[in-house]
Parts: C-alpha cells; structure tokens; sequence
C-alpha cells in the first residue's frame, strides 16, 4: 500500500513539474508576444553606424521607441544568427513593425558608401574640412577629437593631437560613419603603414616615431619630385647632427597665422616654436600629413653631405656643401622662384 502511495505522489510529482514548466514557456511565450507587439511610433530613419553592436543598436531604436525591449531584439538576433549579419546606414521603421520585422530591416543594406582623397602634405584642419563635406560632419567636433589628448593615446598616437597621423590616401567609407570612426580610420591606416620593418629602422637610427612623422611632414612639405625626398631628408639629417637649425621654410609657413604664401625677410622672425629659423632641433609636432614616400625617406636618406638646398622654380633643387655654394644656387635661382610665386598667386 505504501508503495503504490509513494508512486502516485512521484507522478503528481511529475506533473506537477510538467504544469508548471508549461505555465513558464506560456508566460515567456506571452512576454514576448507582448514585447515583440509594433509601438505605434511615427515612421522615421535611424542612423546605424559601422561597428556597433546589437545591444547598442537595440538601445537606440528603443529610445527612438520603434521596440518595447533592446533585450528581445538581441534574443531575436541570436536565433535568426543574424547578430554579425546587421547592416550599417540610414535605415527606414515605422511603428506598425514587430520587433522581429524591425530586425530583418536591419538585415537590408542601406550603407551609402562615399570616396575621400586625403592628399599628401594635408594639415590637420584640412582633412576635417573635407571630412565634414564629403561625409555632412560637424568640422568643430572633428577638430575636437582630433586635439582630444586622451582618445589620441587611444588610437596609439604619442601627441596630443592627430596632426602627421591622418594618412593621405584614398578611402571607401560609409555614409553614415561618425567623427571618431572615420579618424580612427585614416590613423588605422597609419599604423598599416608604418609597419614592423619602420618600425625597426626607425629604431636602428635612432628616432621615435613621433620625430620621424615630424621630420617626414618637413621633407613633405618641401619636396615635389619623388627623387628627390630622400636628399631632402639627408640635408635634415646632416643639419641635425651638426646641431644646425633646420631653417625649414614649410614650418614657418605652418607657423603663421592663414594659408601658405611666400614667405618674405620679416616672417621668418616669427615668434613660434614651430620657426626653424628662430629654434634648433625639430619643431614641436608634425605640421601635416606626410605620405609614405616621405616617410621611407627620412627613414633610408640618401648617402650625401649636402647640408643645403634651395628650389628652382621649376619643383627641382640645387644642393650644396657649403654655405659659399648655396649662396651662388640662390642667386641663379633667384629670378625663377620670383616668377613661379607670381603664377601660383
């Protein structure tokens, strides 16, 4: 008799447990039928940029109340496997959409791919004026990230400022790209290039990649035939180890207030830390973008004891050894850098 007690009590035992599992899976079952229920929202486009997370997104669409709850969205996506399948851009809801339907939009590409050229020898402030047209950027919120000290040490850059560590090169960005994603970008691509072998060299000489970038974004802003970048460089290196002052005229220009001009006697006693005329050893920063040529230069110069140079007029320089020789090569040259200054301007 006990026992048939003993296993009528085990089975309402197990129905009991059954009941009560079942009641579970229909409360769940319900919870989300109600939470996956449309909102009613006006329709409107939300901006999904690259890289963001199903959570983040979820956030956002639930504060744009087009979902009742972030965390149904990411169990949606975790079934469907569409959590690495989301698609950046401007995409379109209305508040007649499921949770679930507002998903699979999520799963259209809507992403509006847009190409920017960052030039060699580009400024700083340069690269966010064109950030800010080509992408509809706020260019002070650029400028701010770009001086922001700490989100610099973030990216892997030793200044407290981006400027030399914009890349120049041509990319394929999304539309809907954000300030700090893009400039991560362009530093990204730096960092590419700047690979273990420059690493090692710049080591080997003696430089830390800060002064590299500083002395390669010099060279940039004076060299105009790729042959040349590397005696270019060489005349810096000389002058340095000579502790000679570099008397680099893009940093005075880099100094002065407004867009590069020619340069006249009284600029060049400009007060600046910037001046090479007035400071010995390399300016404080970078004073652009230099390309990757310019960098290969001031990394491998050229085997030569030029400390002097000056331009032709024509995109070409005479170098000299001495000071006697450079003062005859601006003489001769004099006459055509007058006339290339009066056609540029």
């Amino acid at each position: 008799m006990s026992e048939w007690r003993s296993r009528i009590q085990k089975e309402w035992i197990a129905i009991g447990i059954g009941l009560l599992f079942l009641w579970g899976v229909i409360g769940v079952m319900g919870a989300a039928w109600w939470l996956n229920r449309a909102t009613g929202a006006k329709a409107q486009v939300v901006l999904i940029e690259p890289g963001m997370t199903v959570g983040e997104i979820g956030l956002r669409l639930y504060q744009a109340d087009l979902i009742r709850s972030p965390q149904l969205l990411r169990v949606f996506a975790r079934l469907d496997g569409a959590g690495r399948k989301l698609m950046a851009g401007p995409h379109p809801f209305h508040g007649n959409m499921t949770t679930w339907q507002v998903l699979q939009e999520l799963g259209i590409p809507r992403e509006k791919l847009v190409d920017i050229t960052i030039f060699e020898g580009m400024r700083m402030t340069q690269v966010a004026q064109i950030l800010a047209k080509r992408l509809d950027l706020n260019e002070k919120e650029l400028l701010r990230w770009m001086a922001d000290p700490d989100f610099c040490k973030s990216l892997g850059v030793p200044a407290d400022n981006l400027e030399g560590y914009l890349f120049p090169e041509t990319y394929k960005v999304s539309a809907a790209t954000s300030e700090k994603k893009i400039l991560s970008t362009l530093v990204s691509h730096f960092f590419a290039g700047f690979d273990k072998d420059f690493q090692e060299r710049a080591k080997k000489i003696g430089m830390s990649l800060q002064e590299v970038v500083i002395l390669a974004s010099i060279v940039e802003g004076e060299a105009q035939l790729d042959n040349e970048r590397s005696t270019i460089a060489a005349v810096y290196h000389n002058r340095l180890k000579k502790n000679m002052r570099l008397q680099a005229d893009p940093t005075v220009q880099y100094a002065l207030p407004g867009k590069p001009r020619r340069l006249f006697y009284k600029d060049y006693q400009y007060e600046s830390p910037y001046n090479t005329y007035r400071h010995n050893g390399l300016p404080p920063g970078p004073i652009s973008s230099p390309g990757k040529a310019s960098i290969e230069a001031v990394l491998y110069p050229a085997n030569v004891d030029y400390i002097y140079f000056v331009a032709r007029g024509d995109g070409s320089h005479v170098f000299s050894r001495t000071s006697q020789e450079h003062e005859e090569a601006k003489q001769k040259t004099a006459s055509a850098r007058r006339k290339t200054w009066k056609k540029a301007n």
